[in-house]
């Protein structure tokens, strides 16, 4: 009986946490849209990371930041976490260090309202079946960061992890990288797989996002794309306090 008391208040916390992010990601998406008009994209960006906090604190989840001693806050880096669920995105928005723009699926921004903000804040698209377009996005993507004195969010593993463990790291993302030549910052997430793990269920509590000491240009350029990756991917498990090492490679 205990247990399913348990799990009802379960679910109402959950749907509680649902509803809040779903309610606030309206209300951002059209705040951000609406300041698109009349200003520009690091306004908004600030905007959205300020709401995201807020969001957080109203759902009783402790976001904590960590970055290393003598962080550089208005260098260009090319941002590199862990992806253990969809609620990484959000968290790790909230908390990022400088104006930031990312990369997504062409298909995003096809959907309505959503992707014509991306496509206004400067999002860009990537088709992932076509290596010569992927390429053409990074060579945009290097422009920008150039021009706008951006960082660039990128999720090297592709996707998320079905296991709380982390995948390989994909190559493009350090091809990429060596084009752009800017210092690559790791990132390892703590909580993430507590907060949210597949399903429904969300449970409020504590998650942290730690950023590493950055890899600078001359340590990564000369290197094959598989070994950045490896090594960029080691940094990101020694920053997470979580058990995110797949079996096969304990």
């Amino acid at each position: 009986m205990l247990r399913f008391f348990k799990k009802i208040g379960q679910f109402f916390v959950s749907l509680y946490m649902w509803t809040v992010l779903f309610d606030m990601a309206f209300i951002i998406l059209i705040t951000g849209l609406l300041l698109l008009f009349v200003s520009n994209a690091r306004v908004v960006f600030k905007t959205v990371r300020a709401m995201l906090r807020f969001m957080f604190k109203i759902m009783f989840v402790k976001v904590e930041a960590e970055y290393p001693e003598n962080f550089d806050f208005d260098q260009s880096y090319i941002i590199m976490p862990n992806h253990i669920t969809f609620w990484d995105i959000p968290v790790i928005c909230s908390v990022l260090p400088n104006y930031t723009f990312g990369i997504e699926a062409e298909s995003h921004f096809s959907w309505p309202i959503y992707g014509f903000f991306i496509k206004k804040y400067g999002t860009l698209p990537i088709n992932r079946k076509n290596i010569k377009a992927s390429f053409r996005t990074f060579e945009t993507a290097a422009q920008n960061m150039k021009s706008k004195n951006a960082s660039l969010l990128v999720f090297p593993e592709g996707h998320r992890s079905d296991d709380g463990k982390i995948q390989e790291f994909k190559k493009l993302p350090f091809k990429m990288a060596q084009m752009v030549k800017v210092p690559i910052l790791p990132c390892g997430t703590t909580g993430l797989g507590d907060l949210a793990p597949k399903g429904f269920f969300v449970t409020p509590g504590r998650v942290k996002v730690k950023y590493g000491e950055p890899v600078p240009v001359e340590e990564y350029e000369t290197l094959r794309a598989e070994d950045a990756a490896k090594m960029v991917r080691d940094k990101v498990i020694a920053l997470s306090e979580d058990d995110i090492v797949p079996e096969n490679e304990k």
